[in-house]
Order: structure tokens, then sequence, then C-alpha cells
């Protein structure tokens, strides 16, 4: 149990997921949970029930679960999810998946505005979700609310566009359209004290109206305790060369796309192509593997902890993440600490964080010239030891700025937090 001063910030996470187990931004509020805890932050937890039993594990002391409450699913919000599950997965997150996260905030104010009341909580700090036009019921509650860092507002490069149905672009741009005017309905976003946002494009596509003070803070982190560099062995004659992929597998993360392009290395090379991670279009990457007659040179790992993912990564050379609609990219931050190199895709999240000095960035113009493009940057890696070195301990160097590690980007949070209390804006954009 970690307990807190007297005279400590007492702060609500509020976070429809808190979750190790579960993937992307369902980690933000259990990072954020401990860091805060352990500069000495006074920290209350309001999440879905979804996640009490892994919260049980995680903290075991009576008296730590006490400062977390949950919220338990109607029968309306189970009814809205199985329905979500028949539509594209874009049309499934942005219209289904907001019905959902509505009814579950509409239960997490409630708790909130009590605590509020009951605590004399001074803050509330709502990490996620991560999208600049997600609906947020943190308003009314009584006290400050700081609201990121959000990251989205990004499209697909427009040879890629096809990727979206006709039927899901109609449905996405309704659907924004109809977000400005939720945002009305539900307005905590344009009532919060303070705004987190990666970049410009997430600053362009909060919601209108916003009355907060704006401040840009990336929304990936790595802990530096866990993703430490690789020890590196001298490069041996004839090694095989290990690629490496790590995330869902789903059409956007441009897997299919790897796939193609790893024909042409394994063509020219020994390498050996690893993939870390599951999801819908597994079998059919699977089948993809099996048509290119790829066979044993392409490994599936399927899903593994952070912990055995760090393990597999640790024996390879090369990180590869082909995505086309990635706004920010955590894995990218914490491979690079690790000291590979990165080949990425030269649009939005990856395009940021990934620059010449430690590693490829490949225009996505056309799906062949994209296909290309990863294959030449990966076979680049392959031939040269001295790049591959010179590429992981620049990345090495480029996570310790722009509050790239969990540890600097707590103290920064917590800094615009206790400006948002004094009133000094100065610290904004």
């Amino acid at each position: 149990m970690i307990t807190s001063g007297a005279n400590a910030m007492r702060m609500i996470i509020a976070a429809e997921n808190a979750s190790m187990r579960m993937s992307g931004e369902s980690n933000l509020a259990l990072f954020y949970l401990r860091l805060f805890r352990n500069r000495g932050i006074d920290v209350w937890l309001v999440c879905h029930a979804r996640v009490r039993d892994e919260l049980r594990q995680m903290f075991p002391d009576p008296v730590d679960f006490q400062k977390f409450h949950l919220v338990e699913d109607t029968g309306f919000q189970v009814l809205v999810w199985k329905v979500g599950q028949w539509f594209p997965y874009r049309i499934k997150d942005l219209i289904f998946g907001q019905w959902v996260h509505i009814l579950t905030q509409r239960g997490m104010r409630k708790i909130i505005r009590e605590l509020v009341r009951k605590e004399n909580v001074q803050l509330v700090f709502e990490p996620a979700p991560i999208t600049p036009m997600g609906l947020s019921f943190m308003y009314g509650l009584g006290t400050p609310v700081v609201i990121g860092p959000l990251c989205g507002g990004l499209e697909f490069p427009p040879a890629f566009r096809y990727m979206d149905s006709p039927f899901s672009r109609y449905a996405i741009k309704i659907g924004r359209i109809l977000s400005n005017l939720a945002h009305r309905w539900a307005p905590g976003k344009l009532q919060a004290a303070s705004l987190l946002v990666a970049n410009d494009r997430t600053k362009d596509a909060l919601p209108h109206g916003c009355r907060g003070s704006v401040y840009e803070v990336v929304e990936s982190g790595v802990d530096l305790s866990i993703c430490k560099p690789i020890a590196r062995q001298q490069p041996v004659s004839g090694e095989v060369i290990r690629f490496i992929f790590w995330g869902r597998f789903v059409d956007w993360k441009g897997i299919q796309f790897l796939v193609r392009a790893f024909r042409q290395v394994a063509e020219q090379t020994n390498a050996v192509l690893e993939l870390i991670g599951d999801g819908e279009m597994l079998d059919s990457v699977k089948t993809q593997v099996s048509e290119l007659q790829l066979g044993d040179r392409v490994i599936f790992h399927g899903r593994l902890s952070r912990g055995d993912s760090i393990g597999v990564i640790k024996r390879c050379h090369v990180f590869v993440i082909p995505s086309l609609r990635e706004c920010g990219g955590n894995a990218i931050l914490e491979i690079m600490a690790m000291g590979l190199p990165v080949v990425a895709t030269n649009w939005a999240g990856p395009a940021n964080y990934v620059t010449p000095a430690c590693g490829i960035l490949v225009d996505p113009d056309s799906v062949q010239g994209f296909v290309d493009g990863l294959a030449g940057a990966m076979l680049k890696l392959a031939g040269s030891p001295e790049l591959r070195q010179q590429m992981g301990d620049a990345g090495i160097e480029r996570v310790k700025e722009q509050y790239f590690d969990w540890e600097s980007k707590a103290d920064r949070i917590l800094e615009i937090c206790r400006a948002t209390l004094e009133g000094q804006p100065k610290l904004g954009l």
C-alpha cells in the first residue's frame, strides 16, 4: 500500500478501462495511478467493473482497493456491444463503442460527483479515451477537470483510403458531424479546465467551443525500468537477421503489406520475420504466409505478456511497424528505448517519433510502392550491422526527449495539474 501526506493533492483518475491485460490506452490509468502515488498524490480510481479481478490481483491490500470505484454493466450496454460486433471495426469503435462509453461515463460521473463532495477531491484527471472527439461526461463535478493527453484526427493515407468501405466513410463522416452536436449534450471537453494534446493535428480535431487551456504532451510513454537497452553481441558472418512486428492483427496496422514485403527480403537473405500479437486478421495472415511459401521464415508467437514480448524482442535486430492509421505508437518508443532501429510508415504518429537518425520511414504513396519501400528498408538494415548499431543508439537517445518516458511525462502532467489549480495558463502552448 502506498500512503500520501496530509497536504497531498487529492485527485480522481477517471478512465473506462484500467488494465495491463487489455491493449493500448487501457494501460494509461494504471501507469498514472502508480506514478502519481509514487509522487505522494492521493489518488482514487473510477473505471468499469470488467477490470475488477485484475485490479484485485494487482492491489491485494484491501485498503488500496477501497479507493477503486467500479461501474457495472447495464443490460442495455450489453445489447449495444453485441449489436456492434456485426459492423466494420471503425463503425464499431466510433459509434457503438461510443454508446457503451457514454453509458459507462454516466455511471462514473455519478460516483465521481459523490467522491468529490465526500473526499474533498481537488481535481479529476481523465487520461482515456484518447480520441479528441470522444464524449466526456466529466463536467459539473465541483472541481477542475484535466483531460488527455489526446491523440487523433487521423485518416488513412490517400492511396489507402480504399481500406474504408464507402459505407464506413459515410458513417464516420456523419458520426463526426453529430459528435460536435453531442458535445453540447455532454460538454466535458468543452468545460474542461485543461486539455492535453499530442500534436497540432489533434488540437485541430478537438470539438468546437473548448474553453480550457491547451497543452502539448505526447500520449505515448516508455517505462525505462522495463525497456532497457539490449546488450548486443558482435555480428557473426551468416547470422540470421530477425525482424519483429509487435501489435494487433488488424488491417490498419499494415501487417498484410509487411508479409508481402518480407517475401522480397526472404528471397535475398536468410532473414526471419517474428510476429507478436493476434486479432481479426490472424487467420488471413497465416493463409497469406502459406500462399507466399514463406514457411518457417515467419514465426507466429500469438499474443504475449509485455514481459514475454520483450524477451522475444531482445533477440531481434529490427522493428517493423507498417501502420497506416497510427495516431501515436507506444510500441515504437519502447522498441527505440531498447536500441533497435525502426522501419515505419511516414505518416502520423510514427513519422512524429522516428527520425532519419534512428530509423527508416517509408512513404505510403501507393500500395506497391509501399511494399517495395518496406522491403528496401529491411534489406538495407539486414545488410549493415553498423547502420543498425548507429540507429539503435540514436533511438535510445531519442526517447529521453519530449517527455517520452513515463517518469518525465508524469512530472509534466502534474505540473499542468498544479497550474490548473493555481490558474496559471502561461505553461500552455
